[in-house]
């Protein structure tokens, strides 16, 4: 007989790899494109249901709470896995902004830069969807992660007979549930979903953003105690913040996967994101007003801004390289670089939406804080 000295301390590595395989595999099985939008599409249909079932008080804030944090948790879980389109937009915009900088320095290049196409169509300076913000603008992911765990945590100090728990409990269902839309959106959002699968991502997002537009209605609804300058409007900012976000990115989703099928015409890439722009310029003021939610218009002009800001950037590169053509430079003529039909006026639509978008925050603020209103929390 072996002794047990002869057996190995812990499982040999091939073990191990296989192990790792097998849930890898695991994993893209259970990410099919027909089974995540059957999820999203339960999820919708289900909203209005479990809204009801809340509202009913079959349900108690304490289990709220409990199924808020861990909807969050998943999400962040699912954000952490590596492998969606937005990870390659990141590179490639990391290397749009080393060849701008060589240009600078007068040694740039036009030589192919790192990333899948799939990333590229998104990015502001070589990308083809006229909706495209500057790197900078994802930097809002920060304080919204954070500011959302810090809600979730916060939740459970709130008390079942406290004058904040009718609120928290009629935004839990639509926060958990843009959660859960947004750890389906992170399974869509991949290089497995081609051609007309890449209108599942955007559906989901769309959905992120319908879910938080009801949790921010009950918040903004005059029903916290405070009245309009209630500190307990800070509670709910980050979710004010996260549906501003959303919808934006939404329309990026919308313009990136109209961008990648081949079949589309530059004319109609670029009517999609003029329409886009007039759309959240639209957005940005009629929410603001309607519901007086700065916050949301603040966003939505930070998200305007930076679109503007990529198409300059992309306006500049394509006068670079018009530049080097002409000085024969440039390896001789070269047709008109994708994605540069109608970005001037997109640039402009851009421009002209971010300050109607940000005048109407600034009034409604204003018109919130030094008259008073009574119509909801100035978030």
């Amino acid at each position: 007989a072996r002794s047990e000295s002869s057996f190995p301390p812990h499982p040999p590595r091939p073990i191990f790899d296989s192990i790792d395989n097998l849930t890898a595999m695991s994993l893209e099985a259970l990410n099919s494109p027909p089974l995540v939008a059957l999820a999203g599409t339960a999820g919708m249909l289900g909203l209005p249901f479990l809204e009801r079932l809340v509202a009913e008080g079959a349900v108690s804030l304490a289990a709220l709470n409990a199924v808020n944090a861990a909807s969050f948790a998943v999400q962040l879980v699912a954000v952490s896995i590596p492998g969606r389109i937005d990870g390659q937009v990141a590179e490639a915009i990391a290397e749009e902004k080393k060849e701008k900088e060589g240009l600078k320095e007068g040694g740039g290049d036009d030589k192919k830069k790192k990333g899948d196409d799939e990333g590229k169509v998104f990015t502001p300076r070589n990308g083809r969807t006229l909706v495209s913000p500057a790197g900078w603008a994802f930097a809002i992911w920060g304080p919204i992660f954070l500011g959302e765990m810090a809600f979730v945590t916060a939740q459970f100090s709130v008390k079942e007979a406290s004058a904040l728990a009718p609120v928290l409990r009629k935004v839990s269902v639509p926060f958990a549930m843009a959660q859960t839309f947004q750890t389906l959106w992170c399974a869509a959002f991949r290089p497995k979903y081609k051609g007309n699968l890449m209108y599942i991502s955007t559906g989901l997002l769309g959905a992120v953003a319908y879910s938080l537009s009801r949790a921010h209605a009950a918040f903004t609804a005059g029903n916290l105690p405070g009245g309009p300058a209630s500190p307990h409007g800070l509670f709910f900012l980050p979710l004010a913040m996260h549906f501003g976000w959303t919808t934006a990115a939404a329309l990026v989703n919308l313009n990136g996967a109209i961008s990648m099928k081949e079949s589309t015409s530059e004319r109609t890439v670029a009517l999609a994101g003029h329409l886009s722009a007039l759309v959240a310029a639209g957005l940005g003021a009629t929410v603001t007003l309607t519901r007086s939610a700065p916050t949301f218009g603040f966003v939505i002009a930070w998200a305007l801004a930076a679109c503007a800001d990529g198409m300059r950037d992309r306006l500049e590169k394509a006068a670079a390289d018009k530049k080097k053509n002409e000085d024969g430079s440039g390896g001789g003529s070269k047709p008109d670089p994708v994605g540069v039909r109608g970005a001037r006026t997109q640039l402009r639509l851009c421009r002209l939406g971010a300050m109607a978008s940000g005048t109407t925050a600034l009034f409604v603020a204003g018109r919130t804080f030094l008259v008073g209103r009574s119509n909801g929390a100035a978030i």
